[in-house]
């Protein structure tokens, strides 16, 4: 009886052994395995030349990888907008970098799900009807946050390239030596990105601008998205709405003047006879003046860094004299440092 319970306990030892080895072992096979799935390759990005203001530098940036053969795309976020280290499986990748993260922009959305279809929107876009001729515009009400990208096709991660790295080099990011392998044992792919919007210096022309209090425009022949990969802007043509403010009157004049200010846009799908419209509230605090801008130009302008802006100028009809509400002057605070120096005349009195 005892030989036989020594016998049976015997056995379930050695099962048990057995058991515990083949777990070992195969924890053994996967983790090699894991380790040689992946390749770490180093990211950099030089974002001199991408036209974007400073404080976009406190935001990172979103590397996208689109394998070639269909799979669900890889998204890495960049905290450091400069560089970071992703790790790869061996295939075909097309690539997208772009400032910010997909969530991060206040009037950007994104849509599309490939390289080539990746598209930034207009997040806050209305349909408005014209009350005189029914005719419905769609219209741009936020001007896009700034927005740059680089991209870089057909990046192909061979079997010969994986497992480059152990614990250590995880997460670390090698110098811009080339874009071949480092000397250290890492692939290196560095990035320039570029800007995609285009920002707009509007300048506009008043005849009366002391009579107006506040004023919106709305320009016509706006794209209402780009595509990353391409930098081309899309078909659908909107207006976009902006508000002028910064009033300049002209020397020597306390009526006349100009308004202006700076936005973004994605592009220009109509380059010529670009219409203008302004809506603005007079200084009475009741009358609204409306009507389209003449002799509207739009031209370009290269600060030689790579950095263009469209230069907007045009000019509105004669704004209607009103009185100011509650007997105050203009909406806008008039400059009266042009105007002459002050002369002191005695007034006889009879």
């Amino acid at each position: 009886m005892s030989d036989k319970w020594l016998i049976t306990s015997n056995g379930q030892l050695l099962f048990f052994c057995l058991l515990c080895v083949s777990i070992l072992l195969v924890s053994c096979e996967r983790r090699d395995l894991t380790y040689y799935e992946v390749s770490e390759i180093t990211l950099t990005a030089d974002w001199n030349d991408s036209g974007l203001d400073d404080k976009e530098q406190k935001y990172g940036a979103t590397a996208v990888f689109y394998p070639r053969n269909g799979g669900e795309p890889k998204i890495f976020m960049m905290g450091d907008r400069s560089g970071d280290a992703v790790r790869l499986p061996m295939g075909v990748y097309d690539i997208i970098v772009f400032n910010r993260s997909f969530n991060d922009f206040s009037n950007i959305a994104f849509r599309g799900n490939s390289y080539e279809t990746l598209e930034a929107y207009a997040r806050k876009v209305e349909t408005r009807v014209d009350k005189k001729t029914r005719v419905e515009t769609r219209t741009i009400i936020s001007s896009p946050d700034e927005l740059a990208a680089a991209t870089l096709k057909g990046f192909t991660v061979t079997e010969d390239m994986l497992g480059n790295y152990s614990q250590t080099t995880y997460g670390r990011t090698a110098p811009s030596r080339s874009s071949e392998e480092t000397p250290d044992g890492l692939y290196h792919l560095h990035f320039v990105p570029k800007k995609l919007t285009r920002e707009v210096s509007a300048v506009l022309h008043i005849e009366g601008l002391n009579n107006i209090r506040s004023a919106t425009c709305r320009l016509g022949g706006v794209a209402e998205s780009i595509f990353l990969a391409t930098g081309k802007t899309s078909a659908n043509t909107v207006t976009q709405e902006f508000t002028p403010s910064n009033p300049e009157f002209s020397p020597g004049s306390p009526f006349n003047g100009t308004l202006s200010c700076e936005f973004e846009i994605f592009g220009l799908n109509v380059i010529d006879n670009n219409n203008l419209h302004l809506d603005a509230l007079l200084v009475d605090g009741k009358t609204e003046f409306e009507g389209d801008c003449t002799n509207v130009k739009i031209t370009e302008n290269d600060d030689g860094t790579g950095s263009v802006t469209l230069i907007l100028e045009a000019s509105t009809e004669k704004v209607p004299d009103v009185k100011p509400e509650g007997g105050a002057g203009s909406g806008f605070d008039v400059d009266v440092d042009g105007w002459g120096n002050e002369i002191n005349t005695d007034i006889p009195i009879n």
